[in-house]
């Protein structure tokens, strides 16, 4: 497995999703063996998970989903393949640290199962020469950059600027419901049961993913939802000042990612014609590829695994990971895209990736590109 030398370290230099990629810390599934289900995950995955919360959210009342075994090593080998190309690539390949086995954590005020670092493109964003540690949503994530910071080290250490977003305490209350109540649903199915602490006086808090961006060199998508997005916008306009932030006004519940790919300048992924509306002005005018209609079979059957929640939607697979503007990496479970792809003359690196939807990620979740060739240009003037 491709991992850090000795070599001296690029300078990081990352400002967009599509030149020339050098460098990317990929993620690690060991010991994921389980979702625990408490209220702020059935927030976060509300608009997937909600049809199951009604009937129970895991075996015997639980909050503890277990994730057979089988699955869990299924996408190892799947993480592996996906290393192999990128190295095949010309990419240099990091990884986090391994994590512990069974990681319980604990805050005053509350408990949870600790995620491994599997999605590592969510608690972090690279912008420029900066790496932000931005402020989880939920709370098994809370400690997940820990295991990140043998890289963020080697970085900073090579002359990166290194900021942390206040870390949310995710008491009870912190988290902003309103996109969902602003279209009449009923979220109670995910609150219901809290047993979280209050804090008296805190209220909506800052949270908010990496992934909820995208980076267009001096420019920087920022999808906000809620109040607590809000607070991340202006912290981000705050300390980051040699960028410009255009806010995208609630284009999803957090992330974007599954939604929008920009593929080089002038041209970009999009899941339907209903999100350009969403779009700075400057980029209604792309060019647009529409993402294809895939058929269900592509995606596993878990129905003899038991009680199995995919969280994450069926466009996952959207989630594509561009190497460079002709080169892209995309699951070969879609193969509907890779057709339109390279048609439109991409070179299209495909990838087998079978439990998307189960764990919530595709190759741009699983990855925080580093060192891109790219700098701050103007792509959208």
């Amino acid at each position: 497995m491709p991992q850090s030398t000795s070599v001296p370290p690029p300078a990081l230099n990352s400002f967009d999703e599509f030149t020339r990629l050098q460098e990317v810390v990929l993620g690690r599934a060991d010991h994921y063996n389980a979702h625990h289900t408490e209220p702020s995950w059935r927030l976060f995955f509300y608009d997937n998970v909600a049809p199951v919360l009604g009937r129970h959210t895991a075996p015997s009342g639980e909050e503890l989903l277990p994730i057979p075994s089988q699955l869990t090593d299924e996408l190892n080998e799947d993480i592996y393949g996906l290393a192999d190309a990128l190295t095949g690539c010309g990419v240099n390949v990091l990884r986090p640290a391994v994590p512990g086995k069974d990681v319980d954590i604990r805050s005053p005020h509350w408990d949870a199962r600790a995620t491994p670092p599997l999605n590592v493109r969510d608690q972090t964003i690279i912008l420029g020469n900066t790496i932000v540690e931005t402020a989880p949503h939920i709370r098994a994530r809370i400690f997940e950059n820990d295991l990140l910071k043998p890289a963020f080290y080697r970085y900073y250490e090579a002359g990166a600027n290194w900021l942390s977003m206040p870390r949310p305490a995710l008491a009870s209350d912190s988290l902003d419901t309103s996109y969902f109540t602003r279209q009449s649903l009923d979220v109670s199915r995910a609150t219901d049961g809290e047993t979280a602490g209050s804090i008296e006086g805190l209220g909506l808090e800052m949270v908010f993913d990496g992934a909820q961006c995208m980076r267009l060199g001096r420019d920087v998508l920022v999808n906000v939802a809620n109040h607590n997005h809000e607070l991340a916008l202006r912290w981000l306009r705050d300390n980051v000042c040699n960028l410009r932030f255009h806010r995208l006004d609630a284009m999803a519940d957090n992330h974007i990612d599954s939604v929008l790919v920009p593929l080089r300048p002038g041209l970009m992924l999009l899941r339907s014609p209903e999100y350009l509306k969403y779009l700075p002005e400057a980029m209604q005018s792309w060019d647009v590829i529409y993402a294809p209609e895939t058929d269900d079979s592509n995606f596993p059957d878990y129905t003899d695994l038991g009680f199995v929640i995919p969280i994450g939607s069926r466009y996952m697979d959207i989630n594509l990971l561009s190497v460079d503007e002709d080169t892209v990496v995309v699951n070969s479970l879609y193969p509907e895209l890779i057709t339109v792809l390279e048609r439109r003359g991409f070179t299209v690196v495909p990838v087998r990736h079978r439990h998307r939807r189960l764990f919530g990620g595709g190759f741009h979740c699983f990855t925080l590109d580093t060192v891109r060739r790219g700098g701050p240009e103007d792509y959208l003037s």
